[in-house]
């Protein structure tokens, strides 16, 4: 979202209008949910997608005709066979198609306000997995803040897809933050057992949706053992996911950052790959 409001930005910036088409609601089986956003521009160029197929080749043009009356709109594309898109998903899918012209520019705070948040992912460790899976997961529409007590670690140019970058001690991490909500990913890739520990003692004591911790299963073992004595219970230390990550096999820091994400996108939407490799934790 970031990287649209981005090109939406330079493009009102330059002179040119822009059409920003949303899908502000979705019925049944449809490649996008609500809130997927696509920007098309004046030179008929689309940014971002609200599915691809069939319906967003349709809004594309819907979007070109609109571009060139200055007129916004609303419609609905039903995805059954013979319907508007002629597919087979079954569903249905409303697109607002928003028209913005050079002068809106203005506005694009506010406009950046009603767009669905992403949701945020607390990333502690800036090493090179870490970098590869910030780069994955902004790609997926995560907003990612980076913490890491190394200055070197967190810097623009090695996270650039970063909603934020901090950095201290892995004791006081989670007082700098904002509260974790039940919603927030926290994924723990520090360059150590100890700082493994310290940032999950912290975490486990949040309501996080999904938490993560890289390493082996030896290392694994060891950090449970040591929350376990810590005074969590096993129920709690079952909520740490480790070794992180869909077994895929890879070892490359941008396949673990895949399998990561895999993993966390399935949480995301309790896909059953999610529910059944963790049945029985």
């Amino acid at each position: 979202m970031r990287k649209l409001l981005t090109d939406l930005t330079r493009e009102l910036e330059a002179g040119r209008a822009a059409m920003l088409c949303t899908v502000t609601d979705s019925r049944g089986s449809v490649p996008r949910g609500t809130g997927a956003r696509m920007l098309v521009l004046e030179g008929g160029e689309a940014l971002g997608t609200i599915g691809g197929g069939a319906v967003e080749h349709q809004a594309v043009q819907f979007a070109r005709e609109l571009l060139e009356q200055g007129r916004s709109a609303e419609r609905t594309y039903g995805l059954a066979p013979g319907g508007d898109a002629d597919m087979i998903c079954g569903g249905e899918v409303d697109v607002r198609f928003r028209c913005l012209a050079p002068s809106d520019v203005r506005e694009l705070e506010a406009i950046a306000r009603e767009w669905a948040p992403a949701d945020r992912v607390l990333l502690f460790g800036g090493g090179h997995v870490a970098r590869a899976l910030a780069k994955v997961l902004s790609l997926a529409d995560y907003s990612v803040e980076v913490w890491d007590q190394r200055p070197e670690a967190v810097t623009p140019a090695l996270f650039p897809d970063a909603a934020a970058l901090r950095c201290g001690a892995w004791e006081a991490a989670l007082e700098a933050l904002a509260p974790v909500a039940a919603e927030d990913y926290v994924v723990v890739m520090t360059p150590g057992h100890q700082a493994d520990f310290t940032v999950l003692a912290q975490v486990l004591k949040t309501p996080a949706k999904y938490i993560g911790c890289i390493g082996s299963r030896s290392k694994a073992a060891a950090v449970r053992s040591r929350l376990l004595e810590a005074g969590f219970s096993e129920g709690e230390v079952d909520r740490v996911r480790s070794p992180i990550g869909l077994p895929v096999g890879g070892k490359a820091p941008g396949e673990i950052a895949v399998s990561v994400a895999a993993e966390m996108i399935a949480c995301r939407y309790g896909s059953p790959i999610e529910r059944s490799r963790y049945a029985s934790n």
